[in-house]
């Protein structure tokens, strides 16, 4: 979607997320490391079968980038100056030559169509203003046969868990996370679009709360 095009509402939707990533730029590695460990671990196996230029769209404090393998050239974006700029002390503390940073939008990719063999996005799909317009970007900028991994809390919604996201919603939202995206919103996308395959949906720690999706995009896709 282009910039233009946003409405006044999601505008205000990403400075509000700019502004809580500030605040949380600080102590995100301390708080999250260990948590997301299990789903980061799949995340790389999954990326680094593919290899190539890959896309990691909200790259946040760069937790992700020295676990690469260095056969992938990795550009990363984020919307926070905050979040980016520690990504980019750990591409000075591990020697991470073949990784490049830059501010950007997940909603409107400034890179041309069929540029990337893998396209991640690690814990932001769920937080998007517009969470399928954020997918067609990165199908768009997918090559043909290539993968999206997308990890998340994504949940069906279902009995007491459904419940509990459901009354703690307001509170997890204005921090800055999201309790409330069900798989379903997922699968109706992938539905609709013929040029798109699941070809992992994996459970990870803690208690399988997060999941990790791997997208296949057909070689005859009709987006361009």
């Amino acid at each position: 979607m282009p910039s233009g095009t946003r409405s006044l509402s999601e505008d205000h939707l990403i400075e509000r997320q700019r502004r809580v990533y500030r605040f949380w730029a600080p102590v995100y590695d301390r708080l999250y490391a260990g948590i997301l460990a299990d789903a980061h671990g799949k995340i790389i196996e999954l990326a680094s079968a593919e290899g190539g230029r890959v896309l990691e769209v909200g790259v946040g404090t760069g937790l992700l980038l020295p676990k690469y393998s260095r056969r992938c050239h990795v550009t990363g974006i984020d919307i926070s100056n905050e979040m980016i700029a520690r990504a980019r002390d750990k591409i000075a503390a591990h020697g991470l030559d073949q990784v490049d940073l830059r501010v950007g939008n997940a909603q409107c990719l400034e890179f041309p169509p069929n540029s990337f063999d893998v396209v991640i996005l690690p814990f932001v799909l769920t937080l998007l203003p517009d969470p399928e317009g954020a997918l067609e970007e990165c199908l768009r900028v997918l090559k043909p046969e290539g993968t999206i991994v997308i990890a998340s809390k994504i949940s069906d919604g279902a009995g007491v868990v459904g419940l509990v996201e459901r009354i703690l919603a307001p509170f997890v939202e204005a921090i800055g996370w999201s309790a409330t995206f069900r798989s379903q919103r997922l699968l109706r996308w992938i539905d609709g679009h013929s040029s798109v395959e699941v070809i992992d949906w994996l459970s990870s720690a803690p208690v399988g709360l997060f999941k990790v999706i791997k997208l296949r995009k057909s070689y005859h896709s009709p987006v361009q």
